[in-house]
Formats: C-alpha cells, sequence, structure tokens
C-alpha cells in the first residue's frame, strides 16, 4: 500500500488522540513505512495544526494558478514554434500559449532538450542525421 498525505495525516491525528508526542508519531511511522512517510518538519506542523484545533484531515485549497501549464498539449505546441528558425523568445510563446513565464525554460530545458546558442534554440543532442553528417 502507498502512503499518500490523507493517510499520514489520520495516523498523525490518531497518534494524538493517544496522547503521543510529535517525534514519537515519527517515529512509529518511520518504524512501519520507511521512506515513504512525510519528512519531520511536515509531521511536526500537522502536529500544531490538530493541537490549535483543526481537525480537516484533508488540504486546503490552496490560492494562485493550478498546475496546467505542464502538459502533453503546451509542450507539443512549443516545439512548432522553435523549429522553424529557432529565433523565438519567451515573450512570444507566453503570449501564444498563455502560460506562465517560470514554465517555458521547464518545456524547453526538459521537455524539449533544448539549449539556447547565440539567441537560437537548438537541440541539446544531434540526431543521428546531423551526427552523420558531421562525422562524414
Amino acid at each position: 500500500m502507498d502512503l499518500n498525505g490523507e493517510h499520514s495525516r489520520n495516523m498523525i491525528f490518531y497518534d494524538i488522540k493517544c496522547n503521543l508526542t510529535a517525534q514519537q508519531s515519527f517515529a512509529r511511522l518511520r518504524t512501519a513505512f520507511g521512506d515513504e512517510v512525510p519528512c519531520k518538519k511536515t509531521i511536526y506542523n500537522w502536529f500544531a495544526e490538530f493541537k490549535c484545533g483543526a481537525v480537516d484531515l484533508n488540504n486546503e485549497l490552496r490560492d494562485g494558478r493550478p498546475s496546467t501549464a505542464m502538459n502533453n498539449k503546451n509542450i507539443d505546441a512549443v516545439r512548432p514554434m522553435i523549429e522553424p528558425d529557432g529565433y523565438v523568445i519567451y515573450h512570444e510563446i507566453r503570449a501564444s500559449l498563455d502560460i506562465g513565464m517560470t514554465q517555458i525554460p521547464l518545456i524547453l530545458h526538459k521537455y524539449l532538450d533544448m539549449k539556447k546558442l547565440c539567441s537560437r534554440w537548438i537541440p541539446h543532442n544531434l540526431t543521428e542525421a546531423q551526427t552523420t553528417v558531421r562525422v562524414a
């Protein structure tokens, strides 16, 4: 069984009801689940929340923009913008896809494996055809 956040919070809440300390709860969870447990700081934070009277075991909704930029649709949309000549700037990508500026370098570097050389986006690794031309 995989341990998720809700399971952890349930067990932490149970430990509070059994009058265990945060350290005892962490040790008990670590013994039972090993490295799957949340870090000690997370367990201490939940202990503090529950001690203050919070009984909601689910994560609260967070403010801010939902993480929707990192999807195959956006990644596939960036590729044709770069391929014709490679001269495209972040603002052009942002304007056409309506995604955050921090997501664009991640898409380009991590998912498309591109790097910038002299203001132009190029593939980080050469294709088989490019390798053959350069070796020959």
